[in-house]
């Protein structure tokens, strides 16, 4: 399979990713603990090929600031997985924040080469100031609903911008 092939399921990986989180914010009571931990497994799953993807796309053009991104976003869906496994240690909040942060700076880094648009990593970056301030304001799950919907919708931004060939470094 050709890296472009390759590339474009990332794409098509990163919007499913942002479909399912958007709907997943909303999903919280659904099923058991086992159910719901399976559609955040498949979300996680699905960043990361996005991500990977994303990075594959522009990596010669993205720079060390790009390339920082990147690593922040994989180490953040490492956290996120790993959020259980330290008893009394909840990794999650950090893991999420630098899965969005670093998506942020990777989207940024190819809005700055020419190769994204400007408000995914807006987005990214909205997300994780909806969340922070929805939890220093309110105990409400409100915020965090919106916080997930507006990061599903850069991460479907940032699937949309991997399938654009126009953009697309690889021609």
């Amino acid at each position: 399979m050709r890296k472009e092939a390759l590339v474009r399921l990332g794409g098509w990986a990163a919007i499913a990713a942002g479909v399912l989180r958007a709907a997943g914010a909303f999903a919280s009571d659904i099923g058991n603990d086992v159910t719901q931990q399976s559609l955040y497994f498949i979300i996680d799953v699905f960043l990361l090929i996005g991500v990977l993807a994303a990075y594959a796309r522009d990596c010669e053009v993205v720079g060390r600031w790009g390339a920082t991104g990147f690593l922040t976003a994989l180490v953040g869906i490492l956290l996120v997985r790993s959020s259980r496994a330290v008893p009394g240690l909840d990794l999650y909040p950090a893991g999420a924040v630098a899965v969005a942060l670093g998506c942020a700076l990777l989207g940024l880094m190819s809005w700055r080469a020419g190769t994204g648009s400007w408000w995914v990593p807006l987005l990214f970056i909205l997300s994780v100031v909806t969340a922070i301030g929805g939890q220093a304001v309110t105990l409400s799950p409100a915020p965090f609903i919106v916080s997930g919907v507006i990061f599903g919708a850069a991460m479907v931004g940032l699937g949309k911008q991997v399938l654009d060939r126009r953009s697309s470094s690889a021609g």
